[in-house]
Parts: structure tokens; C-alpha cells; sequence
């Protein structure tokens, strides 16, 4: 479902956290997602900000080449930045219609690489229901700490959690989804987007 952007009058809080396409090398943990390059936040040019990854559903299994074993590390569950995967042969999983392999996620040899489903801007959920995005110059500094909390937790926010918190009598709802190409990330990516009640 694509859903249409709101106008260029509602501008998207864009966090100065950026996004990594890739994982760092020796990836034990995915406990964050993030490179920092600034400490404020700064207004996007359209689509949600933020910093980003996958979709929700793992690729589904895939067997051995011509009834081999299945080699060690296949089959088992993955995650990238908080998007729920498999691990799989590299060719297993370039033979699944938009799903994209990422190193460094998985035991066993190289070319088993955790599977997830490409990310798409047009998966996000619709707007939150009695929600419109929060303008660039609403969002406060606490309110940018506690977004980039949020997104460098992708066990704890997987991809399209929501949680609210109250920044004096303003009720904020932080939703994690797909963010658009930006300034600093050159793909689709996993980001927070701050919710106001309308």
C-alpha cells in the first residue's frame, strides 16, 4: 500500500543519526544501528527522517542444492537493525523476489548470510490514528535523545514498534519504520518518526 506523503508542510523530524548500510566487522551484537555525525537534529526535504532498516517477516526456508545437507548455519533466525530474518545460502536468498542477504549476521561460512525482506517506504503502516508527524522546530533536544534511545535499541523497538512518552503536558508517540534516502543514508532505512495527537 502506498500511502501518500503529507505536503511539504508536514515536515518529518529528521535524527542526526545516521544509519549504517552494512554491519561493523566482528558484528557480535546488533545493539545498535547507528553512526552518529551530530549531536542537534536538522529538517528533512520531505518523507519521514531518521536513521533506518528491514521489514517485518523472515524469508522462509530454503533447502540444500540438489539434496545435499543444508550447510551449518542455515535456517536459522537473524536480525539486522531489527528486522527479523533467516540465515540462508547468499544465492538461496537472491532467488527470493525482495529479499536482500547481509553479511555478518550468521554462524557458519560466508556465504550464509541473514535474509530480510527489502525495505520499502510503501510497508510503513498508515499515519497513527488521532496523529499527525511533529514539525522539525516542535521536536526538542529531549525529544531527539529519547528517538535515537529508541532507534539504536532494535531488539527492544523492532521494526514498526510504537511507545509514547510525555514531554511536559505534550503526549509524543515514537514509531519505528522506514525512512526514505537522505543526506545521510543513500538507501531506505530504518528510522523514528515523532507522532503529536491532532
Amino acid at each position: 500500500m502506498v500511502r501518500a506523503l503529507a505536503p511539504v508542510v508536514a515536515v518529518f523530524v529528521l535524527f542526526s543519526a545516521a544509519c549504517k548500510s552494512a554491519p561493523e566487522e566482528a558484528h557480535s551484537s546488533q545493539a545498535s544501528s547507528t553512526t552518529s555525525s551530530g549531536s542537534s537534529a536538522s529538517a528533512g526535504s520531505g518523507g519521514a527522517g531518521g536513521a533506518s532498516m528491514s521489514s517485518a517477516g523472515g524469508a522462509g526456508g530454503a533447502g540444500g542444492a540438489g539434496g545435499a545437507s543444508p550447510e551449518a548455519g542455515t535456517g536459522a533466525s537473524c536480525s539486522v537493525d531489527g528486522a527479523p530474518g533467516e540465515c540462508l545460502e547468499v544465492a538461496a536468498c537472491s532467488a527470493l523476489s525482495g529479499h536482500t542477504s547481509t553479511p555478518g549476521y550468521c554462524p557458519g561460512p560466508a556465504d550464509i548470510e541473514c535474509c530480510t525482506v527489502t525495505p520499502n517506504v510503501a510497508d510503513n503502516p498508515p499515519t497513527p490514528t488521532g496523529y499527525e508527524p511533529m514539525m522539525q522546530a516542535e521536536v526538542t533536544p529531549a525529544m531527539t535523545t529519547w528517538a535515537v534511545a529508541i532507534l539504536d535499541d532494535p531488539s527492544g523497538y523492532p521494526l514498526f514498534a510504537t511507545t509514547t512518552m510525555t514531554f511536559g503536558t505534550l503526549l509524543v508517540l515514537a514509531r519505528v519504520e522506514w525512512h526514505p534516502p537522505d543526506f545521510q543514508n543513500s538507501v531506505v532505512h530504518r528510522g523514528v518518526t515523532l507522532y503529536q495527537p491532532i
